[in-house]
């Protein structure tokens, strides 16, 4: 499965999701906290090659923490953020020692402690060119609200699905497209 995603800054974030319910239609998912723990490869330079491997801590409203590990691979073009994406969660139920775990059997194959990305996050959903979009709202830890708009599709649909993404993107007012990862803007900043 890819992940086409497109990234921009979101000046008035208020303003936007108005935008995305009135205009759009979207509908409201959820509001969300995410911790994502990135690690290094023992023997190559995931930075290097664009990858990156990550477990995600997420707590809803609920307040019941779920975890995923996944492996992004490297950016497919030059206008997004499209990659391959393996995600897998764990079982429903599993505590913070199973975290604690997954951690400790990463680091005793020798990967190490990244980074870490704190942020929290409203979801929406919409249909747009007859697409399923899903939009999300960050408010990342150190660095200026952003807005996210991602398809998940199949190999074969990907200009199509970039062509809808960035579509979207123009008639939100959306510009200056980020392709770098939250935790390369922490990185540079010192701050990761």
């Amino acid at each position: 499965m890819l992940e086409v995603e497109a990234k921009f800054p979101a000046n008035n974030p208020g303003q936007l999701e108005f935008l995305l319910v009135s205009k759009f239609a979207a509908r409201f998912v959820e509001k969300i906290e995410q911790e994502d723990l990135y690690f290094q490869h023992p023997c190559r330079d995931l930075d290097a090659s664009d990858e990156a491997l990550r477990i995600r801590s997420i707590c809803g409203d609920d307040r019941i923490a779920k975890y995923q590990i996944c492996y992004k691979g490297p950016r497919l073009d030059g206008l997004t953020k499209t990659r391959d994406e393996l995600e897998c969660d764990l079982e429903s139920g599993e505590s913070t020692d199973s975290l604690k775990k997954l951690t400790s059997i990463l680091n005793a194959l020798g990967f190490s402690p990244a980074g870490s990305v704190r942020k929290n996050r409203r979801v929406f959903e919409l249909l747009f060119e007859q697409k399923q979009v899903v939009v999300s709202l960050d408010d990342v830890l150190h660095l200026t609200p952003f807005v996210e708009l991602e398809i998940l599709c199949e190999p074969g649909e990907r200009q199509a699905a970039t062509d809808c993404i960035l579509q979207l993107a123009s008639q939100l007012g959306l510009t200056q497209s980020e392709r770098r990862s939250y935790l390369e803007m922490l990185q540079l900043r010192g701050l990761a």
